[in-house]
């Protein structure tokens, strides 16, 4: 009995030491978060900051490159490099009060446009791509009427499909003193940009375009009016329509309201949420499936697809170019022109159903 309390208070001091270690690794944990976000607001580049990392994010790679090519945009007033936005000037006043409170820009969300949900692979520098898109069946198999006697023929159907690759650029204007005031002002750009980017593809993929054409995944979706009133079991009789047509349902796309009032339906006997207890996390998938927002699907649709029929082909990466037009040197502002360029294919004919609840 004496060994058994010797081996408890022995454990019970270890954990007492390591609780203190805890805490003390903590405390000191706060203190150099605290240190190196007072570096970064008065914009100190940091040791590790000139190296080239997987997870970058679009603004710390304009930061980096114009660090770069500094004195290479001064001598030449213009430099191109490899990552849309308004065209109203930001200037060092947007970034005045970075030492005391930041600046404010909105998140970046992977649950919003359509792109997150789609497959990505780069395709090199090519301006369009042929493939052929898969558009049914031309009679069917069965069961032989008899030894000699003829069998059934049947052949897919495709479609000759060439499509050219879509450019999503923007610019915005800047002074070049904002270009070095602050890291602060680094990352509201960088968010900027992606989200203006972001948005203009979502609508590109599912509304289409004209020049160059692309159909859009909405005009490409099979329309279905569904046997159910209630959004989530249309949206379920989607996949179940695709199943039998011998595809793999993946993905659902709301519009975001449409989402939210999923999200928050209540039980009409009990009144309890249906998607969970009130305090806990917000669902981002519906039964199964990877759930995608998108403001572009009309309101009180839902979008169901497989989406190993779609791709997204990144011809080229977002790319900039910083320069002078019209009298911005003697105004001491440059431009931000970026751009990016996409392929996107749809497969086959069928991969998506755009559901609409019964009245």
């Amino acid at each position: 009995m004496d060994h058994m309390k010797q081996v408890a208070d022995a454990f019970a001091s270890l954990e007492k030491n390591v609780l203190a270690k805890l805490d003390g690794l903590d405390f000191k944990q706060r203190e150099l978060s605290d240190e190196i976000l007072q570096l970064k607001q008065r914009g100190a580049m940091l040791p590790m900051d000139g190296l080239q990392r997987g997870n970058a994010t679009l603004g710390s790679r304009v930061w980096e490159q114009i660090e770069q090519n500094r004195d290479l945009l001064g001598k030449a007033g213009r430099i191109k490099l490899e990552i849309k936005a308004a065209g109203d000037a930001l200037t060092s006043a947007s970034a005045a009060t970075v030492a005391s409170g930041g600046v404010g820009s909105p998140g970046d969300i992977k649950i919003v446009g359509i792109q997150h949900g789609l497959p990505q692979r780069p395709a090199g520098d090519i301006s369009s791509l042929t493939y052929s898109r898969y558009t049914g069946v031309e009679g069917n198999a069965g069961v032989q009427a008899g030894e000699g006697t003829a069998k059934s023929a049947t052949r897919p159907v495709f479609t000759e499909i060439t499509q050219p690759a879509l450019t999503i650029a923007g610019y915005t204007v800047i002074s070049r003193q904002a270009l070095k005031d602050s890291a602060e002002l680094k990352t509201a750009i960088d968010v900027h940009l992606r989200n203006q980017i972001g948005w203009a593809l979502d609508a590109a993929l599912m509304d289409g375009n004209v020049t160059p054409t692309f159909s859009g995944l909405l005009t490409l979706a099979t329309a279905v009016p569904s046997a159910f009133e209630e959004l989530a079991d249309a949206a379920s009789e989607g996949v179940s329509i695709l199943q039998e047509s011998g595809f793999n349902p993946d993905l659902v796309v709301f519009n975001p309201q449409d989402w939210l009032q999923t999200q928050t339906r209540r039980g009409t006997v009990d009144g309890t949420y249906l998607a969970g207890p009130y305090l806990a996390p917000m669902p981002t998938s519906l039964r199964g499936y990877r759930v995608i927002l998108s403001g572009q699907v009309p309101a009180g649709k839902t979008l169901v697809l497989d989406s190993s029929q779609c791709e997204l082909l990144i011809c080229e990466e977002v790319t900039f170019e910083i320069g002078h037009t019209g009298d911005q040197f003697t105004n001491n502002l440059a431009t931000i022109l970026g751009e990016m360029r996409v392929i996107p294919t749809f497969r086959s004919a069928g991969a998506a159903r755009l559901m609409t609840p019964a009245p």
